[in-house]
């Protein structure tokens, strides 16, 4: 009895394990997902590829770069930027997230488009999953040192760029990178000790959007964008705009006469116009910049042109006790038509027909076209260091053509 009751305990035993070992459940491993890798190419060979029209690559090409701007401070959405050592490019993804600043990449091109977004070279249709390979991290790229806003050129399109010795312009001063408010865009302008300036542009989604511009000068680190034949400059970080040094020359003058039209009155701080022949006359606008207002003047009545003559005109200056006068703003303009002329005069009574005065004419920076905005200046104002100087934007469109002239931040310092 004693054995049987053994015999069986140990059959019972038996089959409990044969019955575990079978139920055990083996687990297929998961393939391991490779991307090929083909022909290794640079960005400059990429770009050397695009023949103006956009390009579908289809071949098996990769190119080995880093990361130098990422989405995470929101001010760009769907994008990163890389570069190697023959140049720079930006990438635009299918989804958001998964490249960061200093990612050292290899970015698989077959099946990404080649093209330009308004003249910035862009790739296009980067899915980070099926093109983007990394290779490591925290490969931060250091940034090419420029003194001179006259050296960044487009040959600098992409890259990341260390400018030195800058400040934003006295009119833009209190004033915040963008509308985090509203989400609305801005540009705000930047200025060397040359008087050379460029647009910094900001996203209304940026982190740091309704940060206040720094009012000293310095440095700082940004990629150099492209919008149309205007370069601009993209912030990564606020922390990378180190303006610690004081301003510097007409950027810290003893008087200034600024205006924006974010008030959307043409005529505030004693600005007047003159309508001399139509009745089209200069006015506001926010449109293709929502929230960021300047002044527009155009002789379109939507279904031709009319003859038309309109003049901006300031308050008058007292540049009397000046040493150094300088007269800057931007300028845009599309359509075919005469050219707007910017003027100056010292013997205009404010109030009369612009005729009964003398006018000449101011070399100025003019857009050639494609709302390109540019800057007009700095113009120097030392021929005319007297008291009741008048600045003028004289419009002018006949009744079979005409531009669409638009002004924004108009600045004397003295």
């Amino acid at each position: 009895m004693t054995i049987t009751k053994k015999i069986t305990g140990l059959l019972l035993l038996a089959g409990i394990s044969l019955f575990s070992v079978s139920c055990k459940k083996d687990f297929d491993t998961p393939p391991i997902k490779t991307i090929p890798e083909g022909n290794k190419i640079t960005i400059a060979d990429l770009k050397a590829m695009y023949q103006g029209t956009p390009l579908k690559i289809t071949d098996e090409l990769s190119m080995f770069a880093v990361v130098t701007m990422d989405e995470q401070s929101g001010n760009i959405y769907k994008e990163a930027y890389i570069q190697d050592e023959t140049g720079a490019i930006n990438l635009r993804l299918l989804s958001s997230g998964g490249l960061y600043q200093g990612d050292s990449v290899r970015v698989f091109l077959k099946g990404t488009i080649l093209s330009t977004y308004n003249q910035m070279m862009q790739l296009d249709s980067v899915d980070v999953d099926n093109n983007i390979i990394k290779q490591a991290t925290k490969r931060d790229r250091q940034p090419d040192v420029f003194t001179s806003i006259a050296q960044i050129t487009t040959g600098q399109q992409a890259k990341l760029i260390k400018l030195e010795n800058v400040q934003f312009v006295s009119n833009e001063l209190g004033n915040t990178y963008a509308d985090g408010v509203n989400l609305t865009s801005q540009s705000r302008t930047l200025e060397d000790s040359l008087g050379n300036t460029i647009i910094v542009r900001t996203s209304g989604y940026a982190n740091f959007a309704n940060d206040t511009l720094p009012n000293g000068s310095g440095s700082l680190i940004v990629i150099v964008s492209q919008f149309n034949s205007t370069l601009q400059f993209l912030i990564r970080n606020p922390n990378e705009v180190v303006f610690n040094n004081p301003r510097f020359g007409a950027g810290n003058p003893g008087n200034t006469l600024t205006k924006n039209f974010q008030d959307q009155s043409i005529t505030s701080g004693g600005w007047t116009t003159q309508l001399v022949i139509g009745t089209y006359n200069w006015t506001t606008s926010d449109a293709g910049s929502t929230g960021n207002f300047y002044g527009m003047m155009s002789n379109w009545t939507g279904s031709g042109n009319v003859a038309s003559e309109a003049w901006l005109i300031s308050p008058a200056i007292d540049l009397s006790a000046s040493t150094n006068a300088t007269f800057d703003f931007r300028n845009a303009s599309n359509f075919s038509g005469p050219n707007m002329e910017v003027l100056v005069s010292t013997n205009y009574d404010g109030v009369s027909a612009p005729s009964t005065a003398t006018w000449t004419q101011l070399g100025a920076n003019l857009s050639t076209g494609g709302f390109a905005w540019v800057n007009g200046g700095p113009l120097s104002l030392n021929s005319y260091l007297t008291n009741g100087v008048y600045l003028a934007f004289k419009y002018t469109g006949t009744a079979s053509s005409g531009k669409t002239w638009e002004v924004d931040d108009i600045i004397v310092t003295w």
